[in-house]
């Protein structure tokens, strides 16, 4: 039995030293013990650079139809109306302790319509606001200024009158959308002959009150501030 084993063992030898050295004759070397070493190519032996930047996602906005992106802006603008409203009357109530919500509310609303129909910032016109009157709508200054925006019946009564004939006395400028409504108009017409210059309108406004003018850029700065919060937190 030893003999058996021991002439196996010869044998398997015999024959792996015949492969080794018929692997020696073709010249394959020898095979290491030490796995080889495996290194990430270098991004500088490439001749391209690499790019490790994921490409951007596709979009799909031509997959919408005509009525689902026209949704979209409608739904974009409502939020950022909202959003607005709530900056001008949380001002308005920061200025008029006594001013309720539904009032507040109001005088935003009122706000926004007539900017939409002047074409102005909504901002300048609130910040013109609390400024001239601390929000109260039956402020009255000794110089006949009426209202909201301090409107001079005096020197605005004749266009006043022509153009919106149920505003027929000086009165009526305690209406709270009248008098924004009014006051906004007056305002496009110095913004235009200002050459679209805000605080050159200003100016004209108020006239030529420049402390006035440098605190409406103040509240200006502060409503924006808010605006971006409310967009922020919905």
């Amino acid at each position: 039995m030893k003999n058996q084993k021991g002439h196996f063992l010869l044998t398997m030898s015999i024959r792996v030293l015949g492969v080794g050295i018929l692997l020696a004759y073709m010249g394959v070397p020898p095979a290491s013990a030490e796995p080889e070493a495996y290194d990430f190519p270098s991004l500088q032996q490439s001749g391209n650079p690499v790019s490790l930047i994921s490409p951007a996602m596709p979009t799909f906005d031509h997959l919408l139809s005509e009525d689902v992106k026209s949704q979209m802006i409608e739904q974009d603008q409502k939020r950022r109306n909202d959003a607005k409203r709530k900056s001008i009357a949380a001002l308005f109530q920061r200025y008029n302790k006594n001013l309720n919500d539904e009032s507040a509310d109001k005088y935003a609303l009122y706000i926004m319509q007539a900017c939409q129909k002047f074409d102005q910032d909504p901002f300048v016109i609130a910040a013109m606001i609390v400024n001239e009157s601390s929000a109260k709508y039956n402020a009255l200054s000794r110089g006949g200024d009426y209202g909201l925006m301090q409107v001079r019946w005096s020197v605005h009564q004749k266009k006043i009158k022509k153009k919106y004939p149920h505003i027929a006395k000086a009165h009526d400028m305690f209406d709270p959308q009248y008098n924004v409504l009014v006051g906004t108009e007056i305002f496009s017409t110095y913004y235009a002959t200002a050459k679209q210059d805000i605080r050159g309108a200003l100016m004209y406004y108020s006239a030529g009150n420049e402390r006035l003018a440098d605190r409406v850029c103040a509240v200006l700065a502060q409503l924006e501030k808010a605006y971006l919060e409310h967009l922020k937190n919905g």
